[in-house]
């Protein structure tokens, strides 16, 4: 079972990873004391960390996802038997 949530950890990590890196808006907008709006690049380390924050928060979703759904298979399995 640890290993599963390892397994899924580590899948769902790599795969939302790469896809938010490759389709990823490396712009943001920017607002100055004037109220001016303007576009701005973000350097490559901000853009790591920020596809890697996102990156682990996908995939804390997936795995209480799959943790719901052992549960509940669990359950089942008891009110059968």
């Amino acid at each position: 079972m640890n290993n599963k949530f390892w397994k899924v950890a580590g899948f769902s990590f790599l795969s939302v990873y790469i896809l938010t890196y490759l389709l990823g808006v490396k712009t943001i907008m920017t607002t100055d004391v004037n109220g001016m709006v303007s576009p701005a690049l973000l350097t490559d380390s901000e853009y790591f960390f920020r596809t890697a924050g996102f990156s682990l928060l996908i995939t804390a979703i997936i795995l209480l996802v799959v943790y719901l759904i052992n549960l509940l298979q669990k359950k089942r399995r008891k009110q059968s038997s």
